[in-house]
C-alpha cells in the first residue's frame, strides 16, 4: 500500500498492510517564515519516511496590540474576527501549500489546529481563563470571533492541501488538574466552540486530540471526529484498550511521548508490540500520545519507523 491508501484504510477500518506510524517535534517556528519552517518540516518527513505529514502549528493566535490581560470586558472585545493575510495564518498555509507541492499527491498532510478557548488562553496566559466566566458576553463575543476565524482558516488550509486536521482540544482536562476547567466553563466556553471548528472540518479526517492529564472523556467522546488520539501511556489516562471498548473509531497512539527519549531500544519495540496487542492492526495508528521531545534520539526515531516495517 501507498501512504494515502493505508491512511485511508487505517481511519474507515479497512485492511492495511501494516498499520502506518508517524510521530512530530516542535520547530520553535513562530518567528521563522513559511517557507523555512516547511523545509524543516520536509527534512524531518523524508529523514524518518512517516506515513503521515503531521505538521506542527507553532504560529502563535494573533493578540490584539498591546494587549496583556483578559481582565475586562473591553478587552475581551478586542479579538475580531481577523483575515487569512495575518502572519500567523499565511505562514501556515505557506507550509501546508509548500509541502503538498514537494511531497506530492500521495503523502497524507494532516494539518494542526487548536481549540477556541485555548487558542486565547494559551498566547495571554491560562490563568487569564479564570476571567471569562466574569464576564459572559463579551468572552462569547470574543469565542465567536476566534472560531469564525479558525474555520475560515480550515477552508484555505483544506485548498492548500490538507487532507486532515489533528484538533488539539483541552476540553477535556477535568478542574484541578493542569489546563483544566470545571462543567460550568466547559459548557459555557468549550462546547459549542469545538464542535463549530470540527464542523467545519468535515469531509477532512478529523483527529480528535484530546490533550492532558485527568480527563473525563464524556464531555468529548461525542464530538464529531475520524480519529481518536490522547496519550494512553499517561498515569490516570485510559489505555488504547480501553478506549477499544469505548469507541469503533480508528485510534492514534501507544508510545510514551514523555519517555520515548529514554527508552533502551528493546524497551520501545516492547511498547511498539504492546500497543498493536490492545489496539489490533486496523483502525489504528500507531504514534506518540502528543509532541515527542525535539532532543529525541535520530536512532531512536529510526528504531520507531524501522520497527514498524515489520509489523
Amino acid at each position: 500500500m501507498d501512504r494515502r491508501e493505508r491512511f485511508r484504510a487505517a481511519v474507515e477500518g479497512g485492511a492495511v498492510d501494516r498499520p502506518p506510524v508517524t510521530a512530530w517535534v516542535h520547530f520553535l517556528s513562530d518567528h521563522l517564515s513559511g517557507a523555512r519552517t516547511a523545509e524543516l518540516h520536509l527534512d524531518f518527513l523524508r529523514e524518518y519516511d512517516w506515513d503521515i505529514a503531521k505538521v506542527m502549528n507553532d504560529y502563535r493566535y494573533p493578540v490584539p496590540a498591546g494587549l496583556e490581560r483578559l481582565d475586562s470586558a473591553e478587552a475581551m472585545r478586542r479579538f475580531r474576527r481577523l483575515s487569512m493575510s495575518e502572519r500567523s495564518f499565511a505562514e501556515q498555509l505557506e507550509v501546508i501549500a509548500r509541502l503538498r507541492r514537494e511531497l506530492g499527491p500521495d503523502w497524507p498532510i494532516v494539518d494542526t489546529l487548536f481549540d477556541p478557548y485555548q487558542q486565547v488562553v494559551r498566547n495571554v496566559g491560562f490563568v487569564q481563563g479564570k476571567e471569562l466566566p466574569r464576564h459572559p458576553e463579551a468572552a462569547a463575543e470574543m469565542l465567536d470571533a476566534v472560531t469564525e476565524t479558525l474555520c475560515e482558516y480550515v477552508r484555505h488550509s483544506r485548498a492548500a492541501g490538507a487532507d486532515g486536521f489533528f484538533v488539539s482540544v483541552n476540553s477535556a482536562i477535568r478542574a484541578g488538574f493542569p489546563r483544566g476547567v470545571d462543567d460550568t466553563v466547559f459548557r459555557n466556553h468549550q462546547h459549542a466552540y469545538d464542535l463549530r471548528l470540527l464542523q467545519a472540518a468535515q469531509g477532512s479526517v478529523r483527529i480528535l486530540h484530546v490533550h492532558g492529564v485527568g480527563l473525563d472523556l464524556d464531555r468529548v467522546l461525542d464530538y464529531p471526529y475520524e480519529v481518536l488520539s490522547l496519550s494512553d501511556r499517561l498515569q490516570g489516562n485510559p489505555s488504547l484498550s480501553e478506549l477499544r471498548a469505548r469507541t469503533g473509531r480508528c485510534l492514534m497512539g501507544g508510545l510514551n511521548e514523555n519517555t520515548i527519549q529514554e527508552k533502551p531500544l528493546p524497551e520501545l519495540r516492547a511498547e511498539i508490540d504492546d500497543a498493536i496487542r490492545q489496539a489490533g492492526r486496523q483502525r489504528f495508528i500507531l504514534a506518540p500520545g502528543c509532541t515527542v521531545p525535539s532532543f529525541t534520539a535520530q536512532r531512536t526515531l529510526r528504531c520507531l519507523r524501522d520497527t514498524t516495517r515489520s509489523l
